[in-house]
């Protein structure tokens, strides 16, 4: 510990290990999330995930892996600079299929396909994921074909997701491998971030790690956006010297300046920016030109974590049953009004919500409508929401009055844990002092949130903030509407 004291941190927010917590499950990489489980649980899907280094793949990978079905057989291959045999003996040994002295390849795949015949007749999965894909030769990548090839008349017997880097994707455009290259049902490349997303990533991660507020100016997170060009394992370790220098001067939040300083020690030669002072010019400039744009399209906290669009729907959905319809302006309703809040919320939660109101959209205000709502989220100003959902920022194993109620909510809606009857089950912190247990939030309720946000692509992150509370409450209305 050095400086998570400091700033009331319980753990190092910016370390470059892929620690799956800290996954930034928004934008690209819920898309990505997305295409990963698209791979995993349909029969015949072969993923194709790329990404330059640094990007995030192996953190998302090993995120899909803490929510594998019980009834999925995987093979998790890391190092894949291995031949035709070896890397059929590893993968028989991640499945553990018994391997009896040197055998040749085809009773290697005469054993594996037995045992993929096994788990499908039982109703299972076998996936098979390849990090570093990209260190295959051709041979290999032709056996990796091969592998597709083991089917019943109707599905696929093994699921393939295959991770690499940028140069992987241009290897499999060669004349010579266009058979697997037609294979793949999926793909998708994750870029660096953008600068909203970049400073969006910082606040979460210091989030995640137990703090409060932002400890990275805006200008400051410009300046480590330009320096890194988005690439989060740059960030990551930029960012984590720039807290040991703020910590060092007793500071409370990172400046421009301590980014520089902390680039010349740890970025590569190749990232670095010559004549820094016209740079840091430059960059000020640029921050107020987007600090400008920020106002002038009233891009709120949620709005960070999406890219800029031109038919976005940056201009706000209003829903609320007086509104006049006569402003003539994007500026924020919210804005010295009590109650109310800005953000995205999913569409799947706002078409049927019984909303009166009015969006602006096309520069006017129009009468509410699902027209406009294209994609999986919309932006939108929600008016008279109970102050409780305004400050909630409940996190797993805390105590608050609003967990009766999401527990009620969402056990009523039968989000049960793989068809198991969970209305009964509570589980209690260990060593904890809980004096009412009906108002923790114990791990099968967290359980219980992470599906609720993976239905409606909410950030996975189970904590119980006002995106996923003002869901919640929006989502029950319209389900008890139903009921009626």
């Amino acid at each position: 510990m050095i400086y998570e004291h400091y700033f009331s941190l319980t753990q190092r927010p910016f370390s470059i290990a892929p620690n799956p917590n800290f996954l930034f499950a928004c934008g690209q990489y819920r898309e990505a999330l997305a295409a990963l489980e698209y791979g995993m649980l349909h029969r015949g899907g072969f993923v194709l995930l790329t990404g330059e280094v640094g990007t995030g793949k192996t953190t998302l990978c090993k995120y899909l892996l803490q929510s594998v079905p019980a009834d999925t057989e995987l093979a998790l291959v890391l190092h894949p600079q291995l031949d035709r045999i070896e890397l059929l003996q590893l993968i028989c040994k991640e499945f553990g299929v018994e391997i009896r002295g040197a055998q040749k390849e085809s009773e290697l795949i005469e054993n594996l396909t037995a045992f993929l015949l096994s788990v499908y007749s039982k109703g299972g999965y076998s996936v098979l994921i390849i990090d570093e894909a990209q260190h295959l030769d051709d041979s290999v990548l032709e056996l990796v074909r091969l592998l597709t090839n083991l089917e019943t008349h109707e599905d696929k017997l093994l699921q393939i997701i295959l991770l690499g880097q940028p140069e992987l994707k241009s290897r499999l455009n060669q004349y010579q491998l266009r058979q697997l290259n037609q294979r793949f049902t999926a793909r998708f490349h994750l870029e660096g971030l953008s600068f909203l997303q970049v400073k969006s990533y910082l606040d979460h991660r210091v989030e995640v790690a137990g703090g409060q507020g932002s400890l990275f100016s805006v200008s400051a997170a410009w300046l480590l956006y330009r320096l890194t060009n988005g690439i989060p394992r740059l960030i990551n370790v930029l960012a984590d010297r720039c807290l040991m220098g703020c910590y060092a001067q007793q500071k409370n939040q990172v400046s421009p300046m301590m980014v520089w300083k902390a680039a010349k020690e740890v970025l590569p030669v190749s990232q670095k920016t010559s004549r820094p002072w016209l740079k840091f010019a430059f960059a000020c400039a640029a921050i107020v030109g987007v600090l400008q744009l920020t106002q002038v399209l009233n891009v709120t906290q949620d709005d960070l974590t999406k890219p800029f669009m031109s038919n976005d729907l940056v201009a706000q959905f209003v829903l609320s049953e007086n509104a006049d319809g006569q402003n003539t302006s994007s500026q924020n309703p919210c804005v010295n009004q009590n109650n109310c809040w800005a953000g995205t919320l999913p569409v799947s939660v706002v078409l049927q919500s019984q909303m009166q109101g009015k969006v602006w959209f096309d520069n006017q205000w129009q009468v509410f409508n699902s027209q406009p709502l294209a994609g999986s989220d919309v932006s939108v100003v929600v008016e008279n929401v109970d102050s409780r959902y305004l400050d909630g920022l409940i996190k797993p194993f805390q105590q608050d009055p609003l967990i009766p109620w999401v527990r009620e909510v969402l056990l009523s809606q039968e989000y049960g844990l793989n068809g198991e009857d969970v209305s009964q089950w509570q589980i209690i912190a260990p060593n904890s002092n809980v004096t009412d247990s009906s108002m923790l939030y114990d791990s099968v309720l967290k359980d219980l949130v992470k599906a609720f946000q993976r239905q409606h692509g909410l950030l996975v992150d189970g904590v119980l903030g006002p995106q996923t509370l003002i869901s919640l409450s929006l989502w029950d209305q319209q389900t008890q509407m139903a009921a009626q």
